[in-house]
């Protein structure tokens, strides 16, 4: 089970890492920026989805393993990681949406829905992630 539990935070942190630092800006600089932010927001969903199911499949595995895979830190570092992604995806999301909608239709964006700032407390919130599942990987036995 730990081995398995390693495997999962190795792919977690590295997906993270390679689709944030790697793909997501080779997407700006090789399409037009709609085409590119679909593509990027695709990704970023399946990111997010797929590491919910990780975070519950290592807590479930850890849970079985006794807490001998995870230990305490692995465990808060999940936990921490799932709230951020939970957050930072399923939170900021329908604000954003929400702009988008208001800009095709030419309405006015209100200040509390500007897509701007909302897309970096989601930016920062992805980062946060990022280094805790540095963490995560570190920690895990």
């Amino acid at each position: 089970m730990a081995t398995v539990v390693r495997l999962l935070a190795a792919l977690w942190c590295g997906a993270l890492w390679t689709i944030g630092l790697v793909v997501a800006p080779l997407l700006f600089s090789q399409l037009e920026p709609m085409r590119a932010a679909a593509t990027a927001g695709s990704l970023f969903r399946l990111l997010a989805y797929g590491g919910l199911v990780v975070a519950l499949s290592m807590l479930l595995l850890d849970r079985l393993g006794r807490g001998l895979p995870l230990g305490a830190a692995g465990r808060r570092a999940v936990l921490l990681m799932a709230v951020g992604v939970g957050l930072g995806y399923f939170g900021t999301r329908p604000v954003l949406d929400y702009g988008r909608a208001l800009i095709a239709a030419g309405q006015a964006v209100p200040a509390w829905a500007d897509f701007g700032t909302w897309h970096g407390v989601s930016s920062v919130l992805y980062f946060l992630v990022a280094v805790l599942g540095l963490r995560l990987v570190a920690v895990v036995r």
